[in-house]
């Protein structure tokens, strides 16, 4: 189980993407941060499958 400091990490994060997709919905163009558009970058299509599963196994 994730301590609490990861949780609340986890909280912002989810926080912010949900945000920044509310403000598309809403019609503003935004960019991805920074970080999220070096990592789009870097993994390819097979790697972000593997993340993907990882994330979503229990």
């Amino acid at each position: 189980m994730r301590d609490e400091e990861q949780k609340r990490l986890r909280f912002k994060q989810l926080q912010a993407r949900n945000y920044r997709a509310s403000l598309q919905l809403e019609g503003f163009e935004i960019g991805l941060p920074e970080q999220q558009q070096a990592d789009a970058k870097a993994l390819d299509e097979n790697e972000k499958i593997q993340r993907l599963r990882k994330e979503y196994a229990r």
